[in-house]
Protein backbone atom coordinates (compact mmCIF):
# COMPACT_ATOMS: atom_id res chain seq x y z
CA UNK A 1 0.00 0.00 0.00
CA UNK A 2 3.19 2.41 -0.28
CA UNK A 3 1.74 3.61 -3.96
CA UNK A 4 -1.55 4.82 -2.22
CA UNK A 5 0.46 6.28 0.90
CA UNK A 6 2.81 8.24 -1.58
CA UNK A 7 -0.35 9.52 -3.24
CA UNK A 8 -1.88 10.82 0.00
CA UNK A 9 0.91 12.36 0.60
CA UNK A 10 1.25 14.55 -2.28
CA UNK A 11 -2.64 14.99 -2.03
CA UNK A 12 -2.16 16.49 1.19
CA UNK A 13 1.03 18.78 0.54
CA UNK A 14 -0.03 19.68 -3.23
CA UNK A 15 -3.70 21.23 -3.13
CA UNK A 16 -3.91 21.10 -7.33
CA UNK A 17 -2.86 17.39 -7.28
CA UNK A 18 -5.99 17.05 -4.51
CA UNK A 19 -8.35 18.80 -6.19
CA UNK A 20 -7.49 16.88 -9.78
CA UNK A 21 -7.53 13.88 -7.66
CA UNK A 22 -11.42 15.05 -6.61
CA UNK A 23 -12.54 16.14 -9.99
CA UNK A 24 -10.86 13.55 -12.27
CA UNK A 25 -9.22 10.59 -10.66
CA UNK A 26 -7.96 9.07 -14.15
CA UNK A 27 -5.96 11.59 -14.97
CA UNK A 28 -4.46 12.03 -11.22
CA UNK A 29 -3.45 8.91 -10.51
CA UNK A 30 -2.55 7.75 -14.81
CA UNK A 31 1.32 8.46 -13.28
CA UNK A 32 1.22 5.37 -11.03
CA UNK A 33 1.02 1.63 -11.28
CA UNK A 34 -2.05 0.74 -9.23
CA UNK A 35 -4.39 -2.37 -8.73
CA UNK A 36 -7.65 -2.62 -9.28
CA UNK A 37 -8.59 -2.24 -5.84
CA UNK A 38 -6.23 0.78 -5.46
CA UNK A 39 -7.94 2.96 -8.23
CA UNK A 40 -11.21 1.90 -6.62
CA UNK A 41 -9.99 2.71 -3.26
CA UNK A 42 -8.70 6.29 -4.39
CA UNK A 43 -11.43 6.87 -6.59
CA UNK A 44 -13.84 6.77 -4.18
CA UNK A 45 -12.18 9.58 -2.25
CA UNK A 46 -13.47 13.24 -1.75
CA UNK A 47 -13.27 16.46 -0.18
CA UNK A 48 -15.79 15.68 2.42
CA UNK A 49 -14.06 11.67 3.30
CA UNK A 50 -10.23 12.96 2.37
CA UNK A 51 -8.86 13.79 5.57
CA UNK A 52 -10.69 11.56 7.80
CA UNK A 53 -8.56 8.13 5.01
CA UNK A 54 -5.53 9.98 5.37
CA UNK A 55 -5.59 10.44 8.82
CA UNK A 56 -6.45 7.00 9.57
CA UNK A 57 -3.87 5.42 7.30
CA UNK A 58 -1.48 8.02 9.32
CA UNK A 59 -2.55 5.63 12.26
CA UNK A 60 -2.56 2.40 10.51
CA UNK A 61 1.41 3.30 9.32
CA UNK A 62 2.49 4.61 13.09
CA UNK A 63 1.00 1.57 14.50
CA UNK A 64 2.93 -0.61 12.21
CA UNK A 65 5.63 0.90 12.98
CA UNK A 66 5.78 -0.15 16.77
CA UNK A 67 7.92 -2.34 18.22
CA UNK A 68 7.23 -4.06 21.47
CA UNK A 69 9.13 -1.87 24.18
CA UNK A 70 9.08 1.05 22.10
CA UNK A 71 6.29 2.94 22.48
Amino acid sequence: MSVVKEIIQRAVSDETFRELLFSNPDKALSEYELTNEEKALLKGLNAENFDEFAGNLDDRSTKGNLRPGFG
